[in-house]
């Protein structure tokens, strides 16, 4: 069984908010990485939702701002999209996850909050944690990879060993 595909909320941040011409680019992007991984299927971290709505909502016109959660809420429910629960469980993984990280930064002296610091924030860790709900773990599909990776002893890893495909 192939490992699904996590997708981020920049990713759909492109698909529902970026221009016609990203919209375009990020959906044909998604059809290859379904091609590249037959039989998978798509999913999303609830707090990517919540990182979605927030998009939606800080717009300052208020119409485009109802609009844009309108346009997140048929991506989010029409079946095609499992919504991974923020349960117990993804809070200490992301918990674990984000303190690992953080002691590696403590331990080169980074006071940055960022991946090049060692540091992984709180929502990416959750988002993280959320890929490893599946068994083999979801592949991240995000276009902020960055947040993800940092360097160890001179090579680069990933959060939890996680497969990453960088998109957008």
């Amino acid at each position: 069984m192939a490992p699904p595909l996590l997708i981020d909320s920049n990713v759909w941040s492109h698909v529902v908010l970026g221009s016609t011409a990203m919209q375009i680019k990020v959906r044909a992007q998604m059809a290859l990485l379904h091609g590249k991984y037959p039989g998978t299927r798509m999913v999303t971290s609830a707090i990517c939702v919540a990182e979605c709505l927030i998009a939606a909502r800080r717009l300052a016109d208020p119409l485009l701002a109802q609009r844009a959660e309108a346009a997140f809420r048929i991506e989010f429910d029409s079946g095609d999209v499992e919504i991974v629960p923020v349960t117990d469980q993804v809070l200490d993984r992301a918990a674990t996850l984000r303190a690992n990280r953080l002691k590696l930064a403590a331990n080169r002296g980074s006071q940055l909050a960022k991946a090049d610091g060692g540091k992984l924030l709180l929502p990416d860790a959750a988002i993280a944690a959320s890929c490893l709900e599946f068994n083999p773990p979801a592949i991240l599909v995000t276009e902020n990879d960055g947040d993800f990776r940092y360097f160890e002893d001179g090579v680069q890893n990933t959060v939890a060993d996680l497969a990453i495909e960088r998109i957008g």
